[in-house]
C-alpha cells in the first residue's frame, strides 16, 4: 500500500488554506478601511472635550476675578449663543476668544492645524476637515448647559461627535 495524499485530501487542504488566507486578507483590508475613521473620531472627541474645557476655563476665570474683588458675575463673557471658541495664540494669560457663529456645525469655520505646535486653532496652519460649534444655554441663574459639537467628513460620509456638560455657580455669587 502506498502512502500519500489523495486528490480529494489535497483539494480539501488547499481549500482550508485559501479560506484562512482570504479571511486574514479581508480582516486586514477592513482594518485599513476603518483606520482613518477611528483616527478622525478620536481627534473629534478630543476637540469636543476641549470646547467644553474652554467654556469651563471662562467660568473658573470669573470665579478667580470675583475672589480678587472684581465686580463680575459667574457667567460673565458667556452669552447664551453659539460660538467658535479657542485659546488666543501668543497670549501670556489664559485668554480665550469667543466668536459668535451659526449654530449649524457644517456651516461653521473649519479648524486649522498648526503642524509646528501640534495645535488646532482658527488662525494659523492648514485647514482641516473638523468644524466645531459650542452652544451655551441658560438653564437657571446658577446653571448653564454647554454643548460642544464637532463635525467632519471621512470617506464622503458626514459624522458628528457631540458632548454636553452642565456648569454651575457652585460658589453662589
Amino acid at each position: 500500500m502506498k502512502k500519500g495524499f489523495t486528490l480529494v485530501e489535497a483539494l480539501v487542504a488547499i481549500s482550508i488554506l485559501i479560506i484562512g488566507i482570504l479571511s486574514a486578507f479581508i480582516l486586514v483590508s477592513r482594518s485599513l478601511y476603518t483606520f482613518p475613521l477611528i483616527q478622525d473620531r478620536l481627534t473629534a472627541s478630543f476637540l469636543v472635550q476641549e470646547g467644553i474645557e474652554l467654556v469651563r476655563n471662562i467660568r473658573d476665570s470669573n470665579f478667580i476675578k470675583k475672589a480678587k474683588g472684581e465686580n463680575i458675575s459667574w457667567d460673565s463673557n458667556l452669552s447664551y449663543k453659539c460660538y467658535t471658541i479657542e485659546p488666543v495664540i501668543g497670549s501670556s494669560s489664559n485668554d480665550i476668544s469667543l466668536n459668535e457663529t451659526n449654530c449649524e456645525c457644517k456651516n461653521s469655520t473649519p479648524l486649522k492645524f498648526d503642524d509646528s505646535r501640534n495645535f488646532y486653532n482658527y488662525q494659523d496652519g492648514e485647514e482641516t476637515k473638523f468644524r466645531r460649534v459650542i452652544q451655551i444655554e441658560k438653564i437657571s441663574n446658577n446653571e448653564i448647559k454647554v454643548t460642544s459639537t464637532v463635525c467632519f467628513k471621512t470617506k464622503n460620509i458626514d459624522f458628528t461627535v457631540s458632548a454636553e456638560d452642565h456648569l454651575f455657580n457652585w460658589l453662589n455669587f
